[in-house]
């Protein structure tokens, strides 16, 4: 019989392990990840951060063991370091192409339906780019890009949202929005993030755990305790 806890698990590694040529970046990594939770993953470049995130959303093979998951692949939302959008489409069209999946072809050849319209551009608001809304990509900034292809995995709708280094690009005020936003995410509509993060005073303003990846760990990973993460969202 299931315990609630494994019920409500929405992801879990079972004896991960990774290696990238001869080195072995982690193993024996086992977790399990509660839905609507918030997990940062920090540690040293080249550490295994982002390789990790591409082994969670399955654009990896693990060296062994295996990523279960309590959601479908297409309900996952990536956010990747270099962003991949198209540069000479704008800003609401990239941002669109977060919802391509739940449409087919012919629905979206000329336009998407006015709500998601509607719903890129309140996203788009949230995160400070509605005045860019028709601005090609390339003729917007490295963190305006960002947080357009943040927007796309929001609109997507995901149940789980990987982000590798969301705010890399962004000053402090920025970033606060944007792991707010993703933080009310978990809190209200039981979305869970996994985040590569760098500065620990926003690990431990908005994560509910922290999995740390490093050689000095044992097996190379340690999963600290849960964070006490302040009510009130930014």
């Amino acid at each position: 019989m299931k315990t609630q806890t494994e019920k409500e698990s929405v992801v879990k590694t079972v004896s991960l392990a990774l290696r990238r040529g001869e080195k072995l970046l982690f193993e024996n990594m086992n977790w399990r990840l509660p839905r609507g939770k918030f997990l940062a993953v920090t540690g040293a470049s080249g550490a295994g951060k982002s390789s990790l995130l591409a082994c969670l959303g399955g654009a990896l093979v693990p060296t062994s063991g295996a990523v279960k998951l309590a959601a479908d692949k297409k309900s996952i939302g990536c956010v990747f370091q270099n962003f991949r959008l198209t540069a000479n489409l704008s800003v609401l069209t990239n941002v669109l192409c977060g919802r391509l999946g739940a449409y087919s072809w012919r629905q979206t050849v000329f336009s998407f339906p006015e709500r998601e319209r509607q719903n890129a551009f309140q996203i788009l608001r949230q995160l400070k780019l509605e005045t860019l809304v028709h601005r090609q990509v390339r003729q917007i900034s490295g963190g305006e890009q960002q947080r357009a292809a943040i927007a796309r995995a929001l609109l997507q709708n995901p149940e789980i949202i990987l982000a590798d280094e969301p705010t890399s690009n962004l000053d402090a005020d920025l970033a606060r929005r944007v792991l707010s936003i993703l933080r009310r995410r978990c809190a209200e509509e039981n979305r869970t993030v996994i985040a590569v993060l760098h500065d620990g005073r926003m690990v431990e303003e908005f994560a509910d755990y922290e999995l740390k990846i490093g050689a000095e760990f044992e097996n190379g990973w340690e999963m600290s305790e849960p964070f006490a993460v302040a009510n009130g969202y930014a």
